[in-house]
């Protein structure tokens, strides 16, 4: 078999495999492509003994490229960095004696809420979101990313950890742009944070209300406001407000729902939702039910919200007919 100048990267890669053993190298090969896998295993039929000098320079070429060291450099962001361990951060500009501007930019970035950061970072380029969060504190990088959407999280993981030098300025840029846009829109989030408070707390001061009351107020409320009238409603009534129901509703809702739709609706919802519906079936109803539901597997999220959203209207409209009463215990009716 061929060595030294002659030996191909992809023949070195497969005498490195027979070296390693197989189950080492098929924990290895896991990580290849189909096509970088089957051409390797097509080198490897093709080998028989391997020489003793040649697995020597094989497995020396390999241990060098493993273990080579990544290329490094100084500058401010490392020397900030290294202060930072030691030091808090406050102290970090004082004791480096210089004025870094990249502080300035990151000042924004710093101070915006991780939810409202993670939303920002998840519309910038997977590098440049790396970048950044690879020069926030660690705690607060992570907060950041854990806030980001599950679909950008894994994409931004991946550039942080490949992700070598940086041309000096980049940062700077970066961070300079982000803050600015974080500061043009941090008054709409913090405005819709607002309204949404007062409807969570609007919605809590009705709840403690007699339901004729506060179906009343909330009629009187959507002549003059539909759109929150429609908000408050959805916050008042849930699907988990079906618990309190009472079992002749329940029946009586139930023979006019689709088996399937209620099993949409069922699927990851709560104990006690969940127990007062298949209370109010037969053992034989309840079985195939619960069959149907793990059949049908995870589905689509606005399937679900639609499904519970329908039944929960019949619910209310059985309830205006007096044939379904809720309870008036605690939180939402």
């Amino acid at each position: 078999m061929p060595s030294g100048p002659e030996l191909t990267g992809m023949r070195k890669a497969a005498v490195l495999m027979i070296l390693l053993g197989e189950e080492v190298a098929g924990k290895l090969i896991k990580h290849l492509s189909p096509e970088q896998a089957a051409r390797i295993a097509r080198e490897v039929a093709t080998l028989g003994p391997i020489d003793p000098q040649l697995a020597d320079g094989v497995l020396q070429d390999y241990f060098s490229e493993a273990l080579r060291p990544e290329e490094r450099s100084g500058g401010a962001e490392f020397a900030r960095r290294l202060l930072a361990r030691a030091v808090p951060a406050d102290q970090v500009d004082r004791l480096l004696g210089v004025q870094d501007p990249t502080a300035q930019f990151l000042k924004p970035v710093l101070e915006a809420p991780s939810g409202f950061l993670a939303g920002a970072l998840a519309q910038e380029q997977p590098q440049a979101a790396a970048l950044i969060l690879l020069n926030l504190p660690p705690e607060r990088s992570a907060g950041v990313l854990r806030s980001m959407p599950a679909a950008a999280q894994g994409e931004v993981l991946l550039r942080m950890a490949s992700l070598r030098r940086v041309r000096g300025g980049m940062l700077g840029e970066i961070a300079s742009s982000l803050g600015q846009r974080l500061q043009a829109g941090e008054q709409e989030p913090a405005k819709e944070a607002a309204e949404q408070g007062s409807l969570d707390g609007t919605a809590a001061v009705l709840s403690a209300l007699n339901r004729n009351e506060m179906r009343r107020l909330l009629e009187e409320l959507k002549g003059k406001d539909a759109e929150r009238a429609a908000a408050l409603h959805e916050k008042i009534f849930t699907f988990d407000s079906l618990a309190l129901a009472d079992g002749r509703g329940i029946q009586e809702m139930l023979r006019r729902i689709d088996t399937k739709k209620l099993a949409i609706a069922l699927r990851d919802a709560g104990a006690a939702v969940s127990d007062k519906i298949m209370g109010n079936m037969s053992e034989r109803a309840a079985g195939m039910l619960r069959d149907e539901i793990e059949v049908m597997g995870k589905g689509r999220p606005e399937e679900q919200q639609a499904a519970r959203k329908e039944i929960l209207a019949l619910a209310l409209e059985l309830e205006q007919a007096g044939t379904l009463t809720f309870g008036e215990e605690g939180g939402n009716v």
